[in-house]
């Protein structure tokens, strides 16, 4: 394997550097009130963490869904890239909020909010809407807590960096385990990671697949749409929505959705000469959510843009040929590297 190049530690934008020697009496004072806060939010989120959905609020089994401390948390973080009439491309602000000295307090008020409803409690269009919503918030706030490795090399900690920022959430590794591996949230006294919790609350699956596995059974309720609405954190996901789902509008904004995702070439791509159709992976590590390649291929169809609806339709040979490749890079803003200071002077 190629040695890592050596660059300098300035023209790393994502590493962190530690403060020049005349702020280090002052940073210590800093640091320790930092520590002593970060210590009391850590007992908080460990207390909660233990507490059961239904525990985390007094009121949990009566309380109405709350969805406007995560929409507030779209509003500050999630940027639209894609231009007017495009189909809708996002991106969100990991480095902003990871920055952001409030933001242990703010990713755990949306927690609380989120994850203090029982969704036992809840009928199917509100339960499908939040377990939307808490999906897309957990993604986020697993990426964000994780975003600086501390795992760098002995050359890089000689020159000062202290953290490598990274680049997919595929790099992330949370006590030993991948990122959709590690349990995210404890419901109803059972811990649940990323996979179990779409499964068992975005699809009804009643038994949740292992960690580390995918489904080979269709989901209880058949409703493909929601992939659509799910992100992962990648840019091979569909867009993050601006908006926070809500059951009075959830079928038009699981279409909007599904809608918006299979116009970007990204997720569908046909070629009129030849007659083939590319899909993106999701048709594929699904197929059964969609009830088999042929139904794969009639929803594709069905939700395509209007434009190409009926040629696909047509299509000789009905079938996705072909699986678009899948991009795992982080759906995030990018952090623009610190400009360099211009050398002093000589007197």
């Amino acid at each position: 394997m190629a040695a890592a190049p050596q660059w300098p530690a300035s023209a790393l934008p994502h590493a962190f550097n530690p403060l020049p020697q005349r702020f280090a009496a002052q940073s210590r004072n800093f640091v320790n009130a930092r520590i002593h806060r970060g210590v009391r939010m850590l007992v908080t989120v460990v207390a909660l963490w233990c507490l059961p959905a239904s525990a985390a609020s007094p009121a949990a089994e009566s309380a109405p869904l709350d969805f406007s401390r995560y929409q507030q948390l779209l509003d500050e973080y999630l940027v639209v890239v894609s231009a007017p009439g495009a189909p809708l491309e996002t991106r969100f602000d990991y480095f902003k909020l990871y920055d952001n000295p409030g933001k242990a307090e703010r990713l755990l008020s949306v927690r609380a909010a989120l994850l203090g409803v029982s969704p036992a409690e809840l009928q199917p269009a509100p339960r499908r809407a939040w377990a939307i919503n808490t999906y897309n918030f957990l993604v986020v706030e697993l990426a964000t807590t994780n975003l600086i490795s501390r795992h760098v090399g002995v050359d890089l900690k000689a020159r000062g960096v202290l953290g490598i920022s990274h680049r997919s959430v595929r790099h992330m590794r949370i006590k030993d385990l991948g990122f959709f591996e590690v349990p995210v949230a404890r419901i109803d006294g059972r811990d649940y990671n990323l996979d179990q919790f779409e499964r068992a609350f975005v699809f009804d699956t009643p038994d949740p697949p292992a960690a580390g596995s995918k489904p080979n059974a269709p989901a209880k309720t058949l409703d493909p749409r929601a992939h659509f609405a799910l992100v992962c954190g990648a840019l091979g996901c569909p867009p993050l929505q601006p908006r926070a789902f809500t059951a009075d509008s959830l079928d038009a904004q699981l279409d909007r959705a599904t809608l918006g995702a299979l116009t970007s070439p990204n997720h569908l791509s046909w070629d009129p000469i030849l007659k083939r159709l590319a899909a993106s992976a999701v048709f594929s590590w699904y197929e059964a959510d969609f009830g088999g390649p042929a139904k794969a291929f009639e929803f594709a169809a069905r939700h395509a843009p209007e434009a190409l609806r009926a040629e696909i339709a047509a299509k000789p040979q009905p079938g996705i040929d072909r699986v678009l490749p899948w991009n795992w890079d982080l759906n995030m803003v990018p952090r623009k590297p610190p400009v360099p200071r211009p050398a002093p002077k000589a007197p």
